[in-house]
């Protein structure tokens, strides 16, 4: 009967158990491990809900798999929950293979301790991060959104020139100069009779 029960509720998400409440399979969180380019995959989580709900397709799946009948098939539930239900209240813990245990809490209501999913069933996946350096996305700069292209814009990507102007004008004022000294050292009698001509 409990691999009956653990069918029924991989396969629904969900199942009903008359007298002790629900039983439902939520989807977990699938977590991203970025250092080592990972994906973690999402365990599911099993939690028992007080609330009953219509179990008439866990009967007809009960009947269907016993090959018996649907009265026969709430006569197999109804003993199976009570019996589950009897072990829980008197001996605080009571176990459903492949699911979990059912055990009372300090108040002495029915609650449910899921099993961990074996490891086999969750395996890790490889994501490698991919960057479209055309492709424009939104990014958060401090509070504010905005998209790569602005703040690409915005810094700029090619470095400003600068106006280098007076390292031309140094360097033709060296030329002058230099041209300069030159014609004077080449012309030194004009320079010696440029001076007073007149004798003492």
């Amino acid at each position: 009967m409990e691999q009956l029960i653990a069918a029924y509720l991989f396969q629904n998400k969900t199942c009903p158990l008359p007298g002790l409440g629900t039983l439902q399979l939520l989807p977990g969180k699938a977590e991203g491990d970025f250092l080592n380019s990972v994906i973690m995959p999402p365990a599911p989580v099993i939690q028992l809900d007080a609330k009953e709900t219509d179990a008439s397709n866990l009967l007809d799946f009960i009947a269907a798999k016993k090959t018996q009948t649907v009265m026969q098939a709430i006569d197999v539930l109804g003993s199976f929950c009570n019996t589950l239900k009897a072990a829980t209240l008197s001996q605080q813990s009571a176990p459903l293979n492949g699911i979990g245990d059912f055990y009372t809490d300090g108040k002495g209501v029915i609650q449910f301790r899921a099993k961990n999913i074996a490891a086999a069933f969750l395996q890790p996946v490889r994501a490698e991060r991919v960057i479209h350096p055309q492709a424009e996305h939104a990014i958060l700069v401090g509070d504010k959104e905005t998209t790569n292209t602005v703040m690409t814009e915005f810094y700029g990507d090619t470095p400003v020139q600068k106006d280098r102007w007076w390292v031309w004008a140094i360097i033709l004022a060296a030329i002058a100069l230099i041209l300069l000294f030159i014609y004077l050292l080449n012309n030194a009698s004009l320079v010696s009779s440029a001076g007073n001509a007149m004798p003492v």
